[in-house]
């Protein structure tokens, strides 16, 4: 039977379309990249957590506690015109209470893409913990930090460029004594200006399973130092 010209033109849109949609088809997105468990150790803790200090001037002690944890896999782009997905990795952010310090939430990033490994750490590190202020009843987040860095050096020195600050992070590798408690896996967090505490150099002291044990906040020229009492932890 002849084909006529309207028919055989449709026929042949009809295979050129098939043609592209056979030539752009989605591209299957990479697994999500885990947070590693030595990571998570450190920093995240589930509703039922709570943390005790002390002041040590006042003695006066004040209260945190896990109000929620949510977990996601964030992707990201490969940039230009391209909507393709070039990395997606595992996150959280973790929101806090306490009854003086304020309400805090702490975010977990990822700083390079999958060619580099969590133990490459002389690359920089590739996970950084974002701390800051959060407004109950609100969608809107003000002063944040980056308080935390996975993986760097053991006993090694270093520094780091934080968002309106400079970072001096050291992991140790032995057990480290802090006001008569010892600490394994202490990694120490010098900020010379932490956004999320209004600016002021602040220290922070973090131990796997236990969060912070230690902080100290310089106001004016006077060191404030929170120590932990005791805790309860959900991981």
């Amino acid at each position: 039977m002849p084909v006529s010209i309207l028919s055989f033109q449709r026929i042949l849109c009809l295979a050129v379309v098939a043609v592209a949609a056979a030539c752009h088809k989605p591209v299957p997105e990479p697994d999500a990249v885990p947070l590693p468990a030595e990571l998570k150790a450190y920093t995240l803790f589930e509703p039922g957590t709570h943390w005790i200090y002390r002041d040590s001037a006042t003695q006066r002690l004040d209260s945190v506690w896990v109000v929620s944890t949510e977990k996601e896999i964030l992707r990201m782009g490969s940039g230009g015109t391209s909507d393709r997905v070039a990395l997606k990795y595992e996150a959280f952010t973790v929101r806090t209470n306490s009854l003086i310090g304020g309400n805090f939430y702490y975010t977990i990033l990822r700083e390079c893409g999958l060619p580099y490994r969590e133990n490459q750490s002389t690359k920089g590190p590739c996970w950084v913990l974002e701390r800051g202020r959060y407004l109950p009843n609100s969608t809107a987040d003000e002063g944040s930090e980056l308080v935390f860095p996975y993986r760097i050096d053991k006993d090694k020195p270093t520094f780091l460029v934080a968002y309106a600050a400079v970072m001096y992070p050291y992991w140790y590798s032995q057990p480290v004594v802090l006001n008569g408690t010892s600490y394994a896996g202490l990694l120490q967090v010098k900020l010379t200006a932490d956004a999320s505490e209004d600016g002021w150099p602040t220290h922070y002291y973090w131990v796997p399973g236990q969060g912070v044990v230690l902080r100290r906040i310089n106001r004016n020229g006077r060191w404030q130092t929170w120590q932990l009492v005791r805790s309860h932890i959900v991981q």
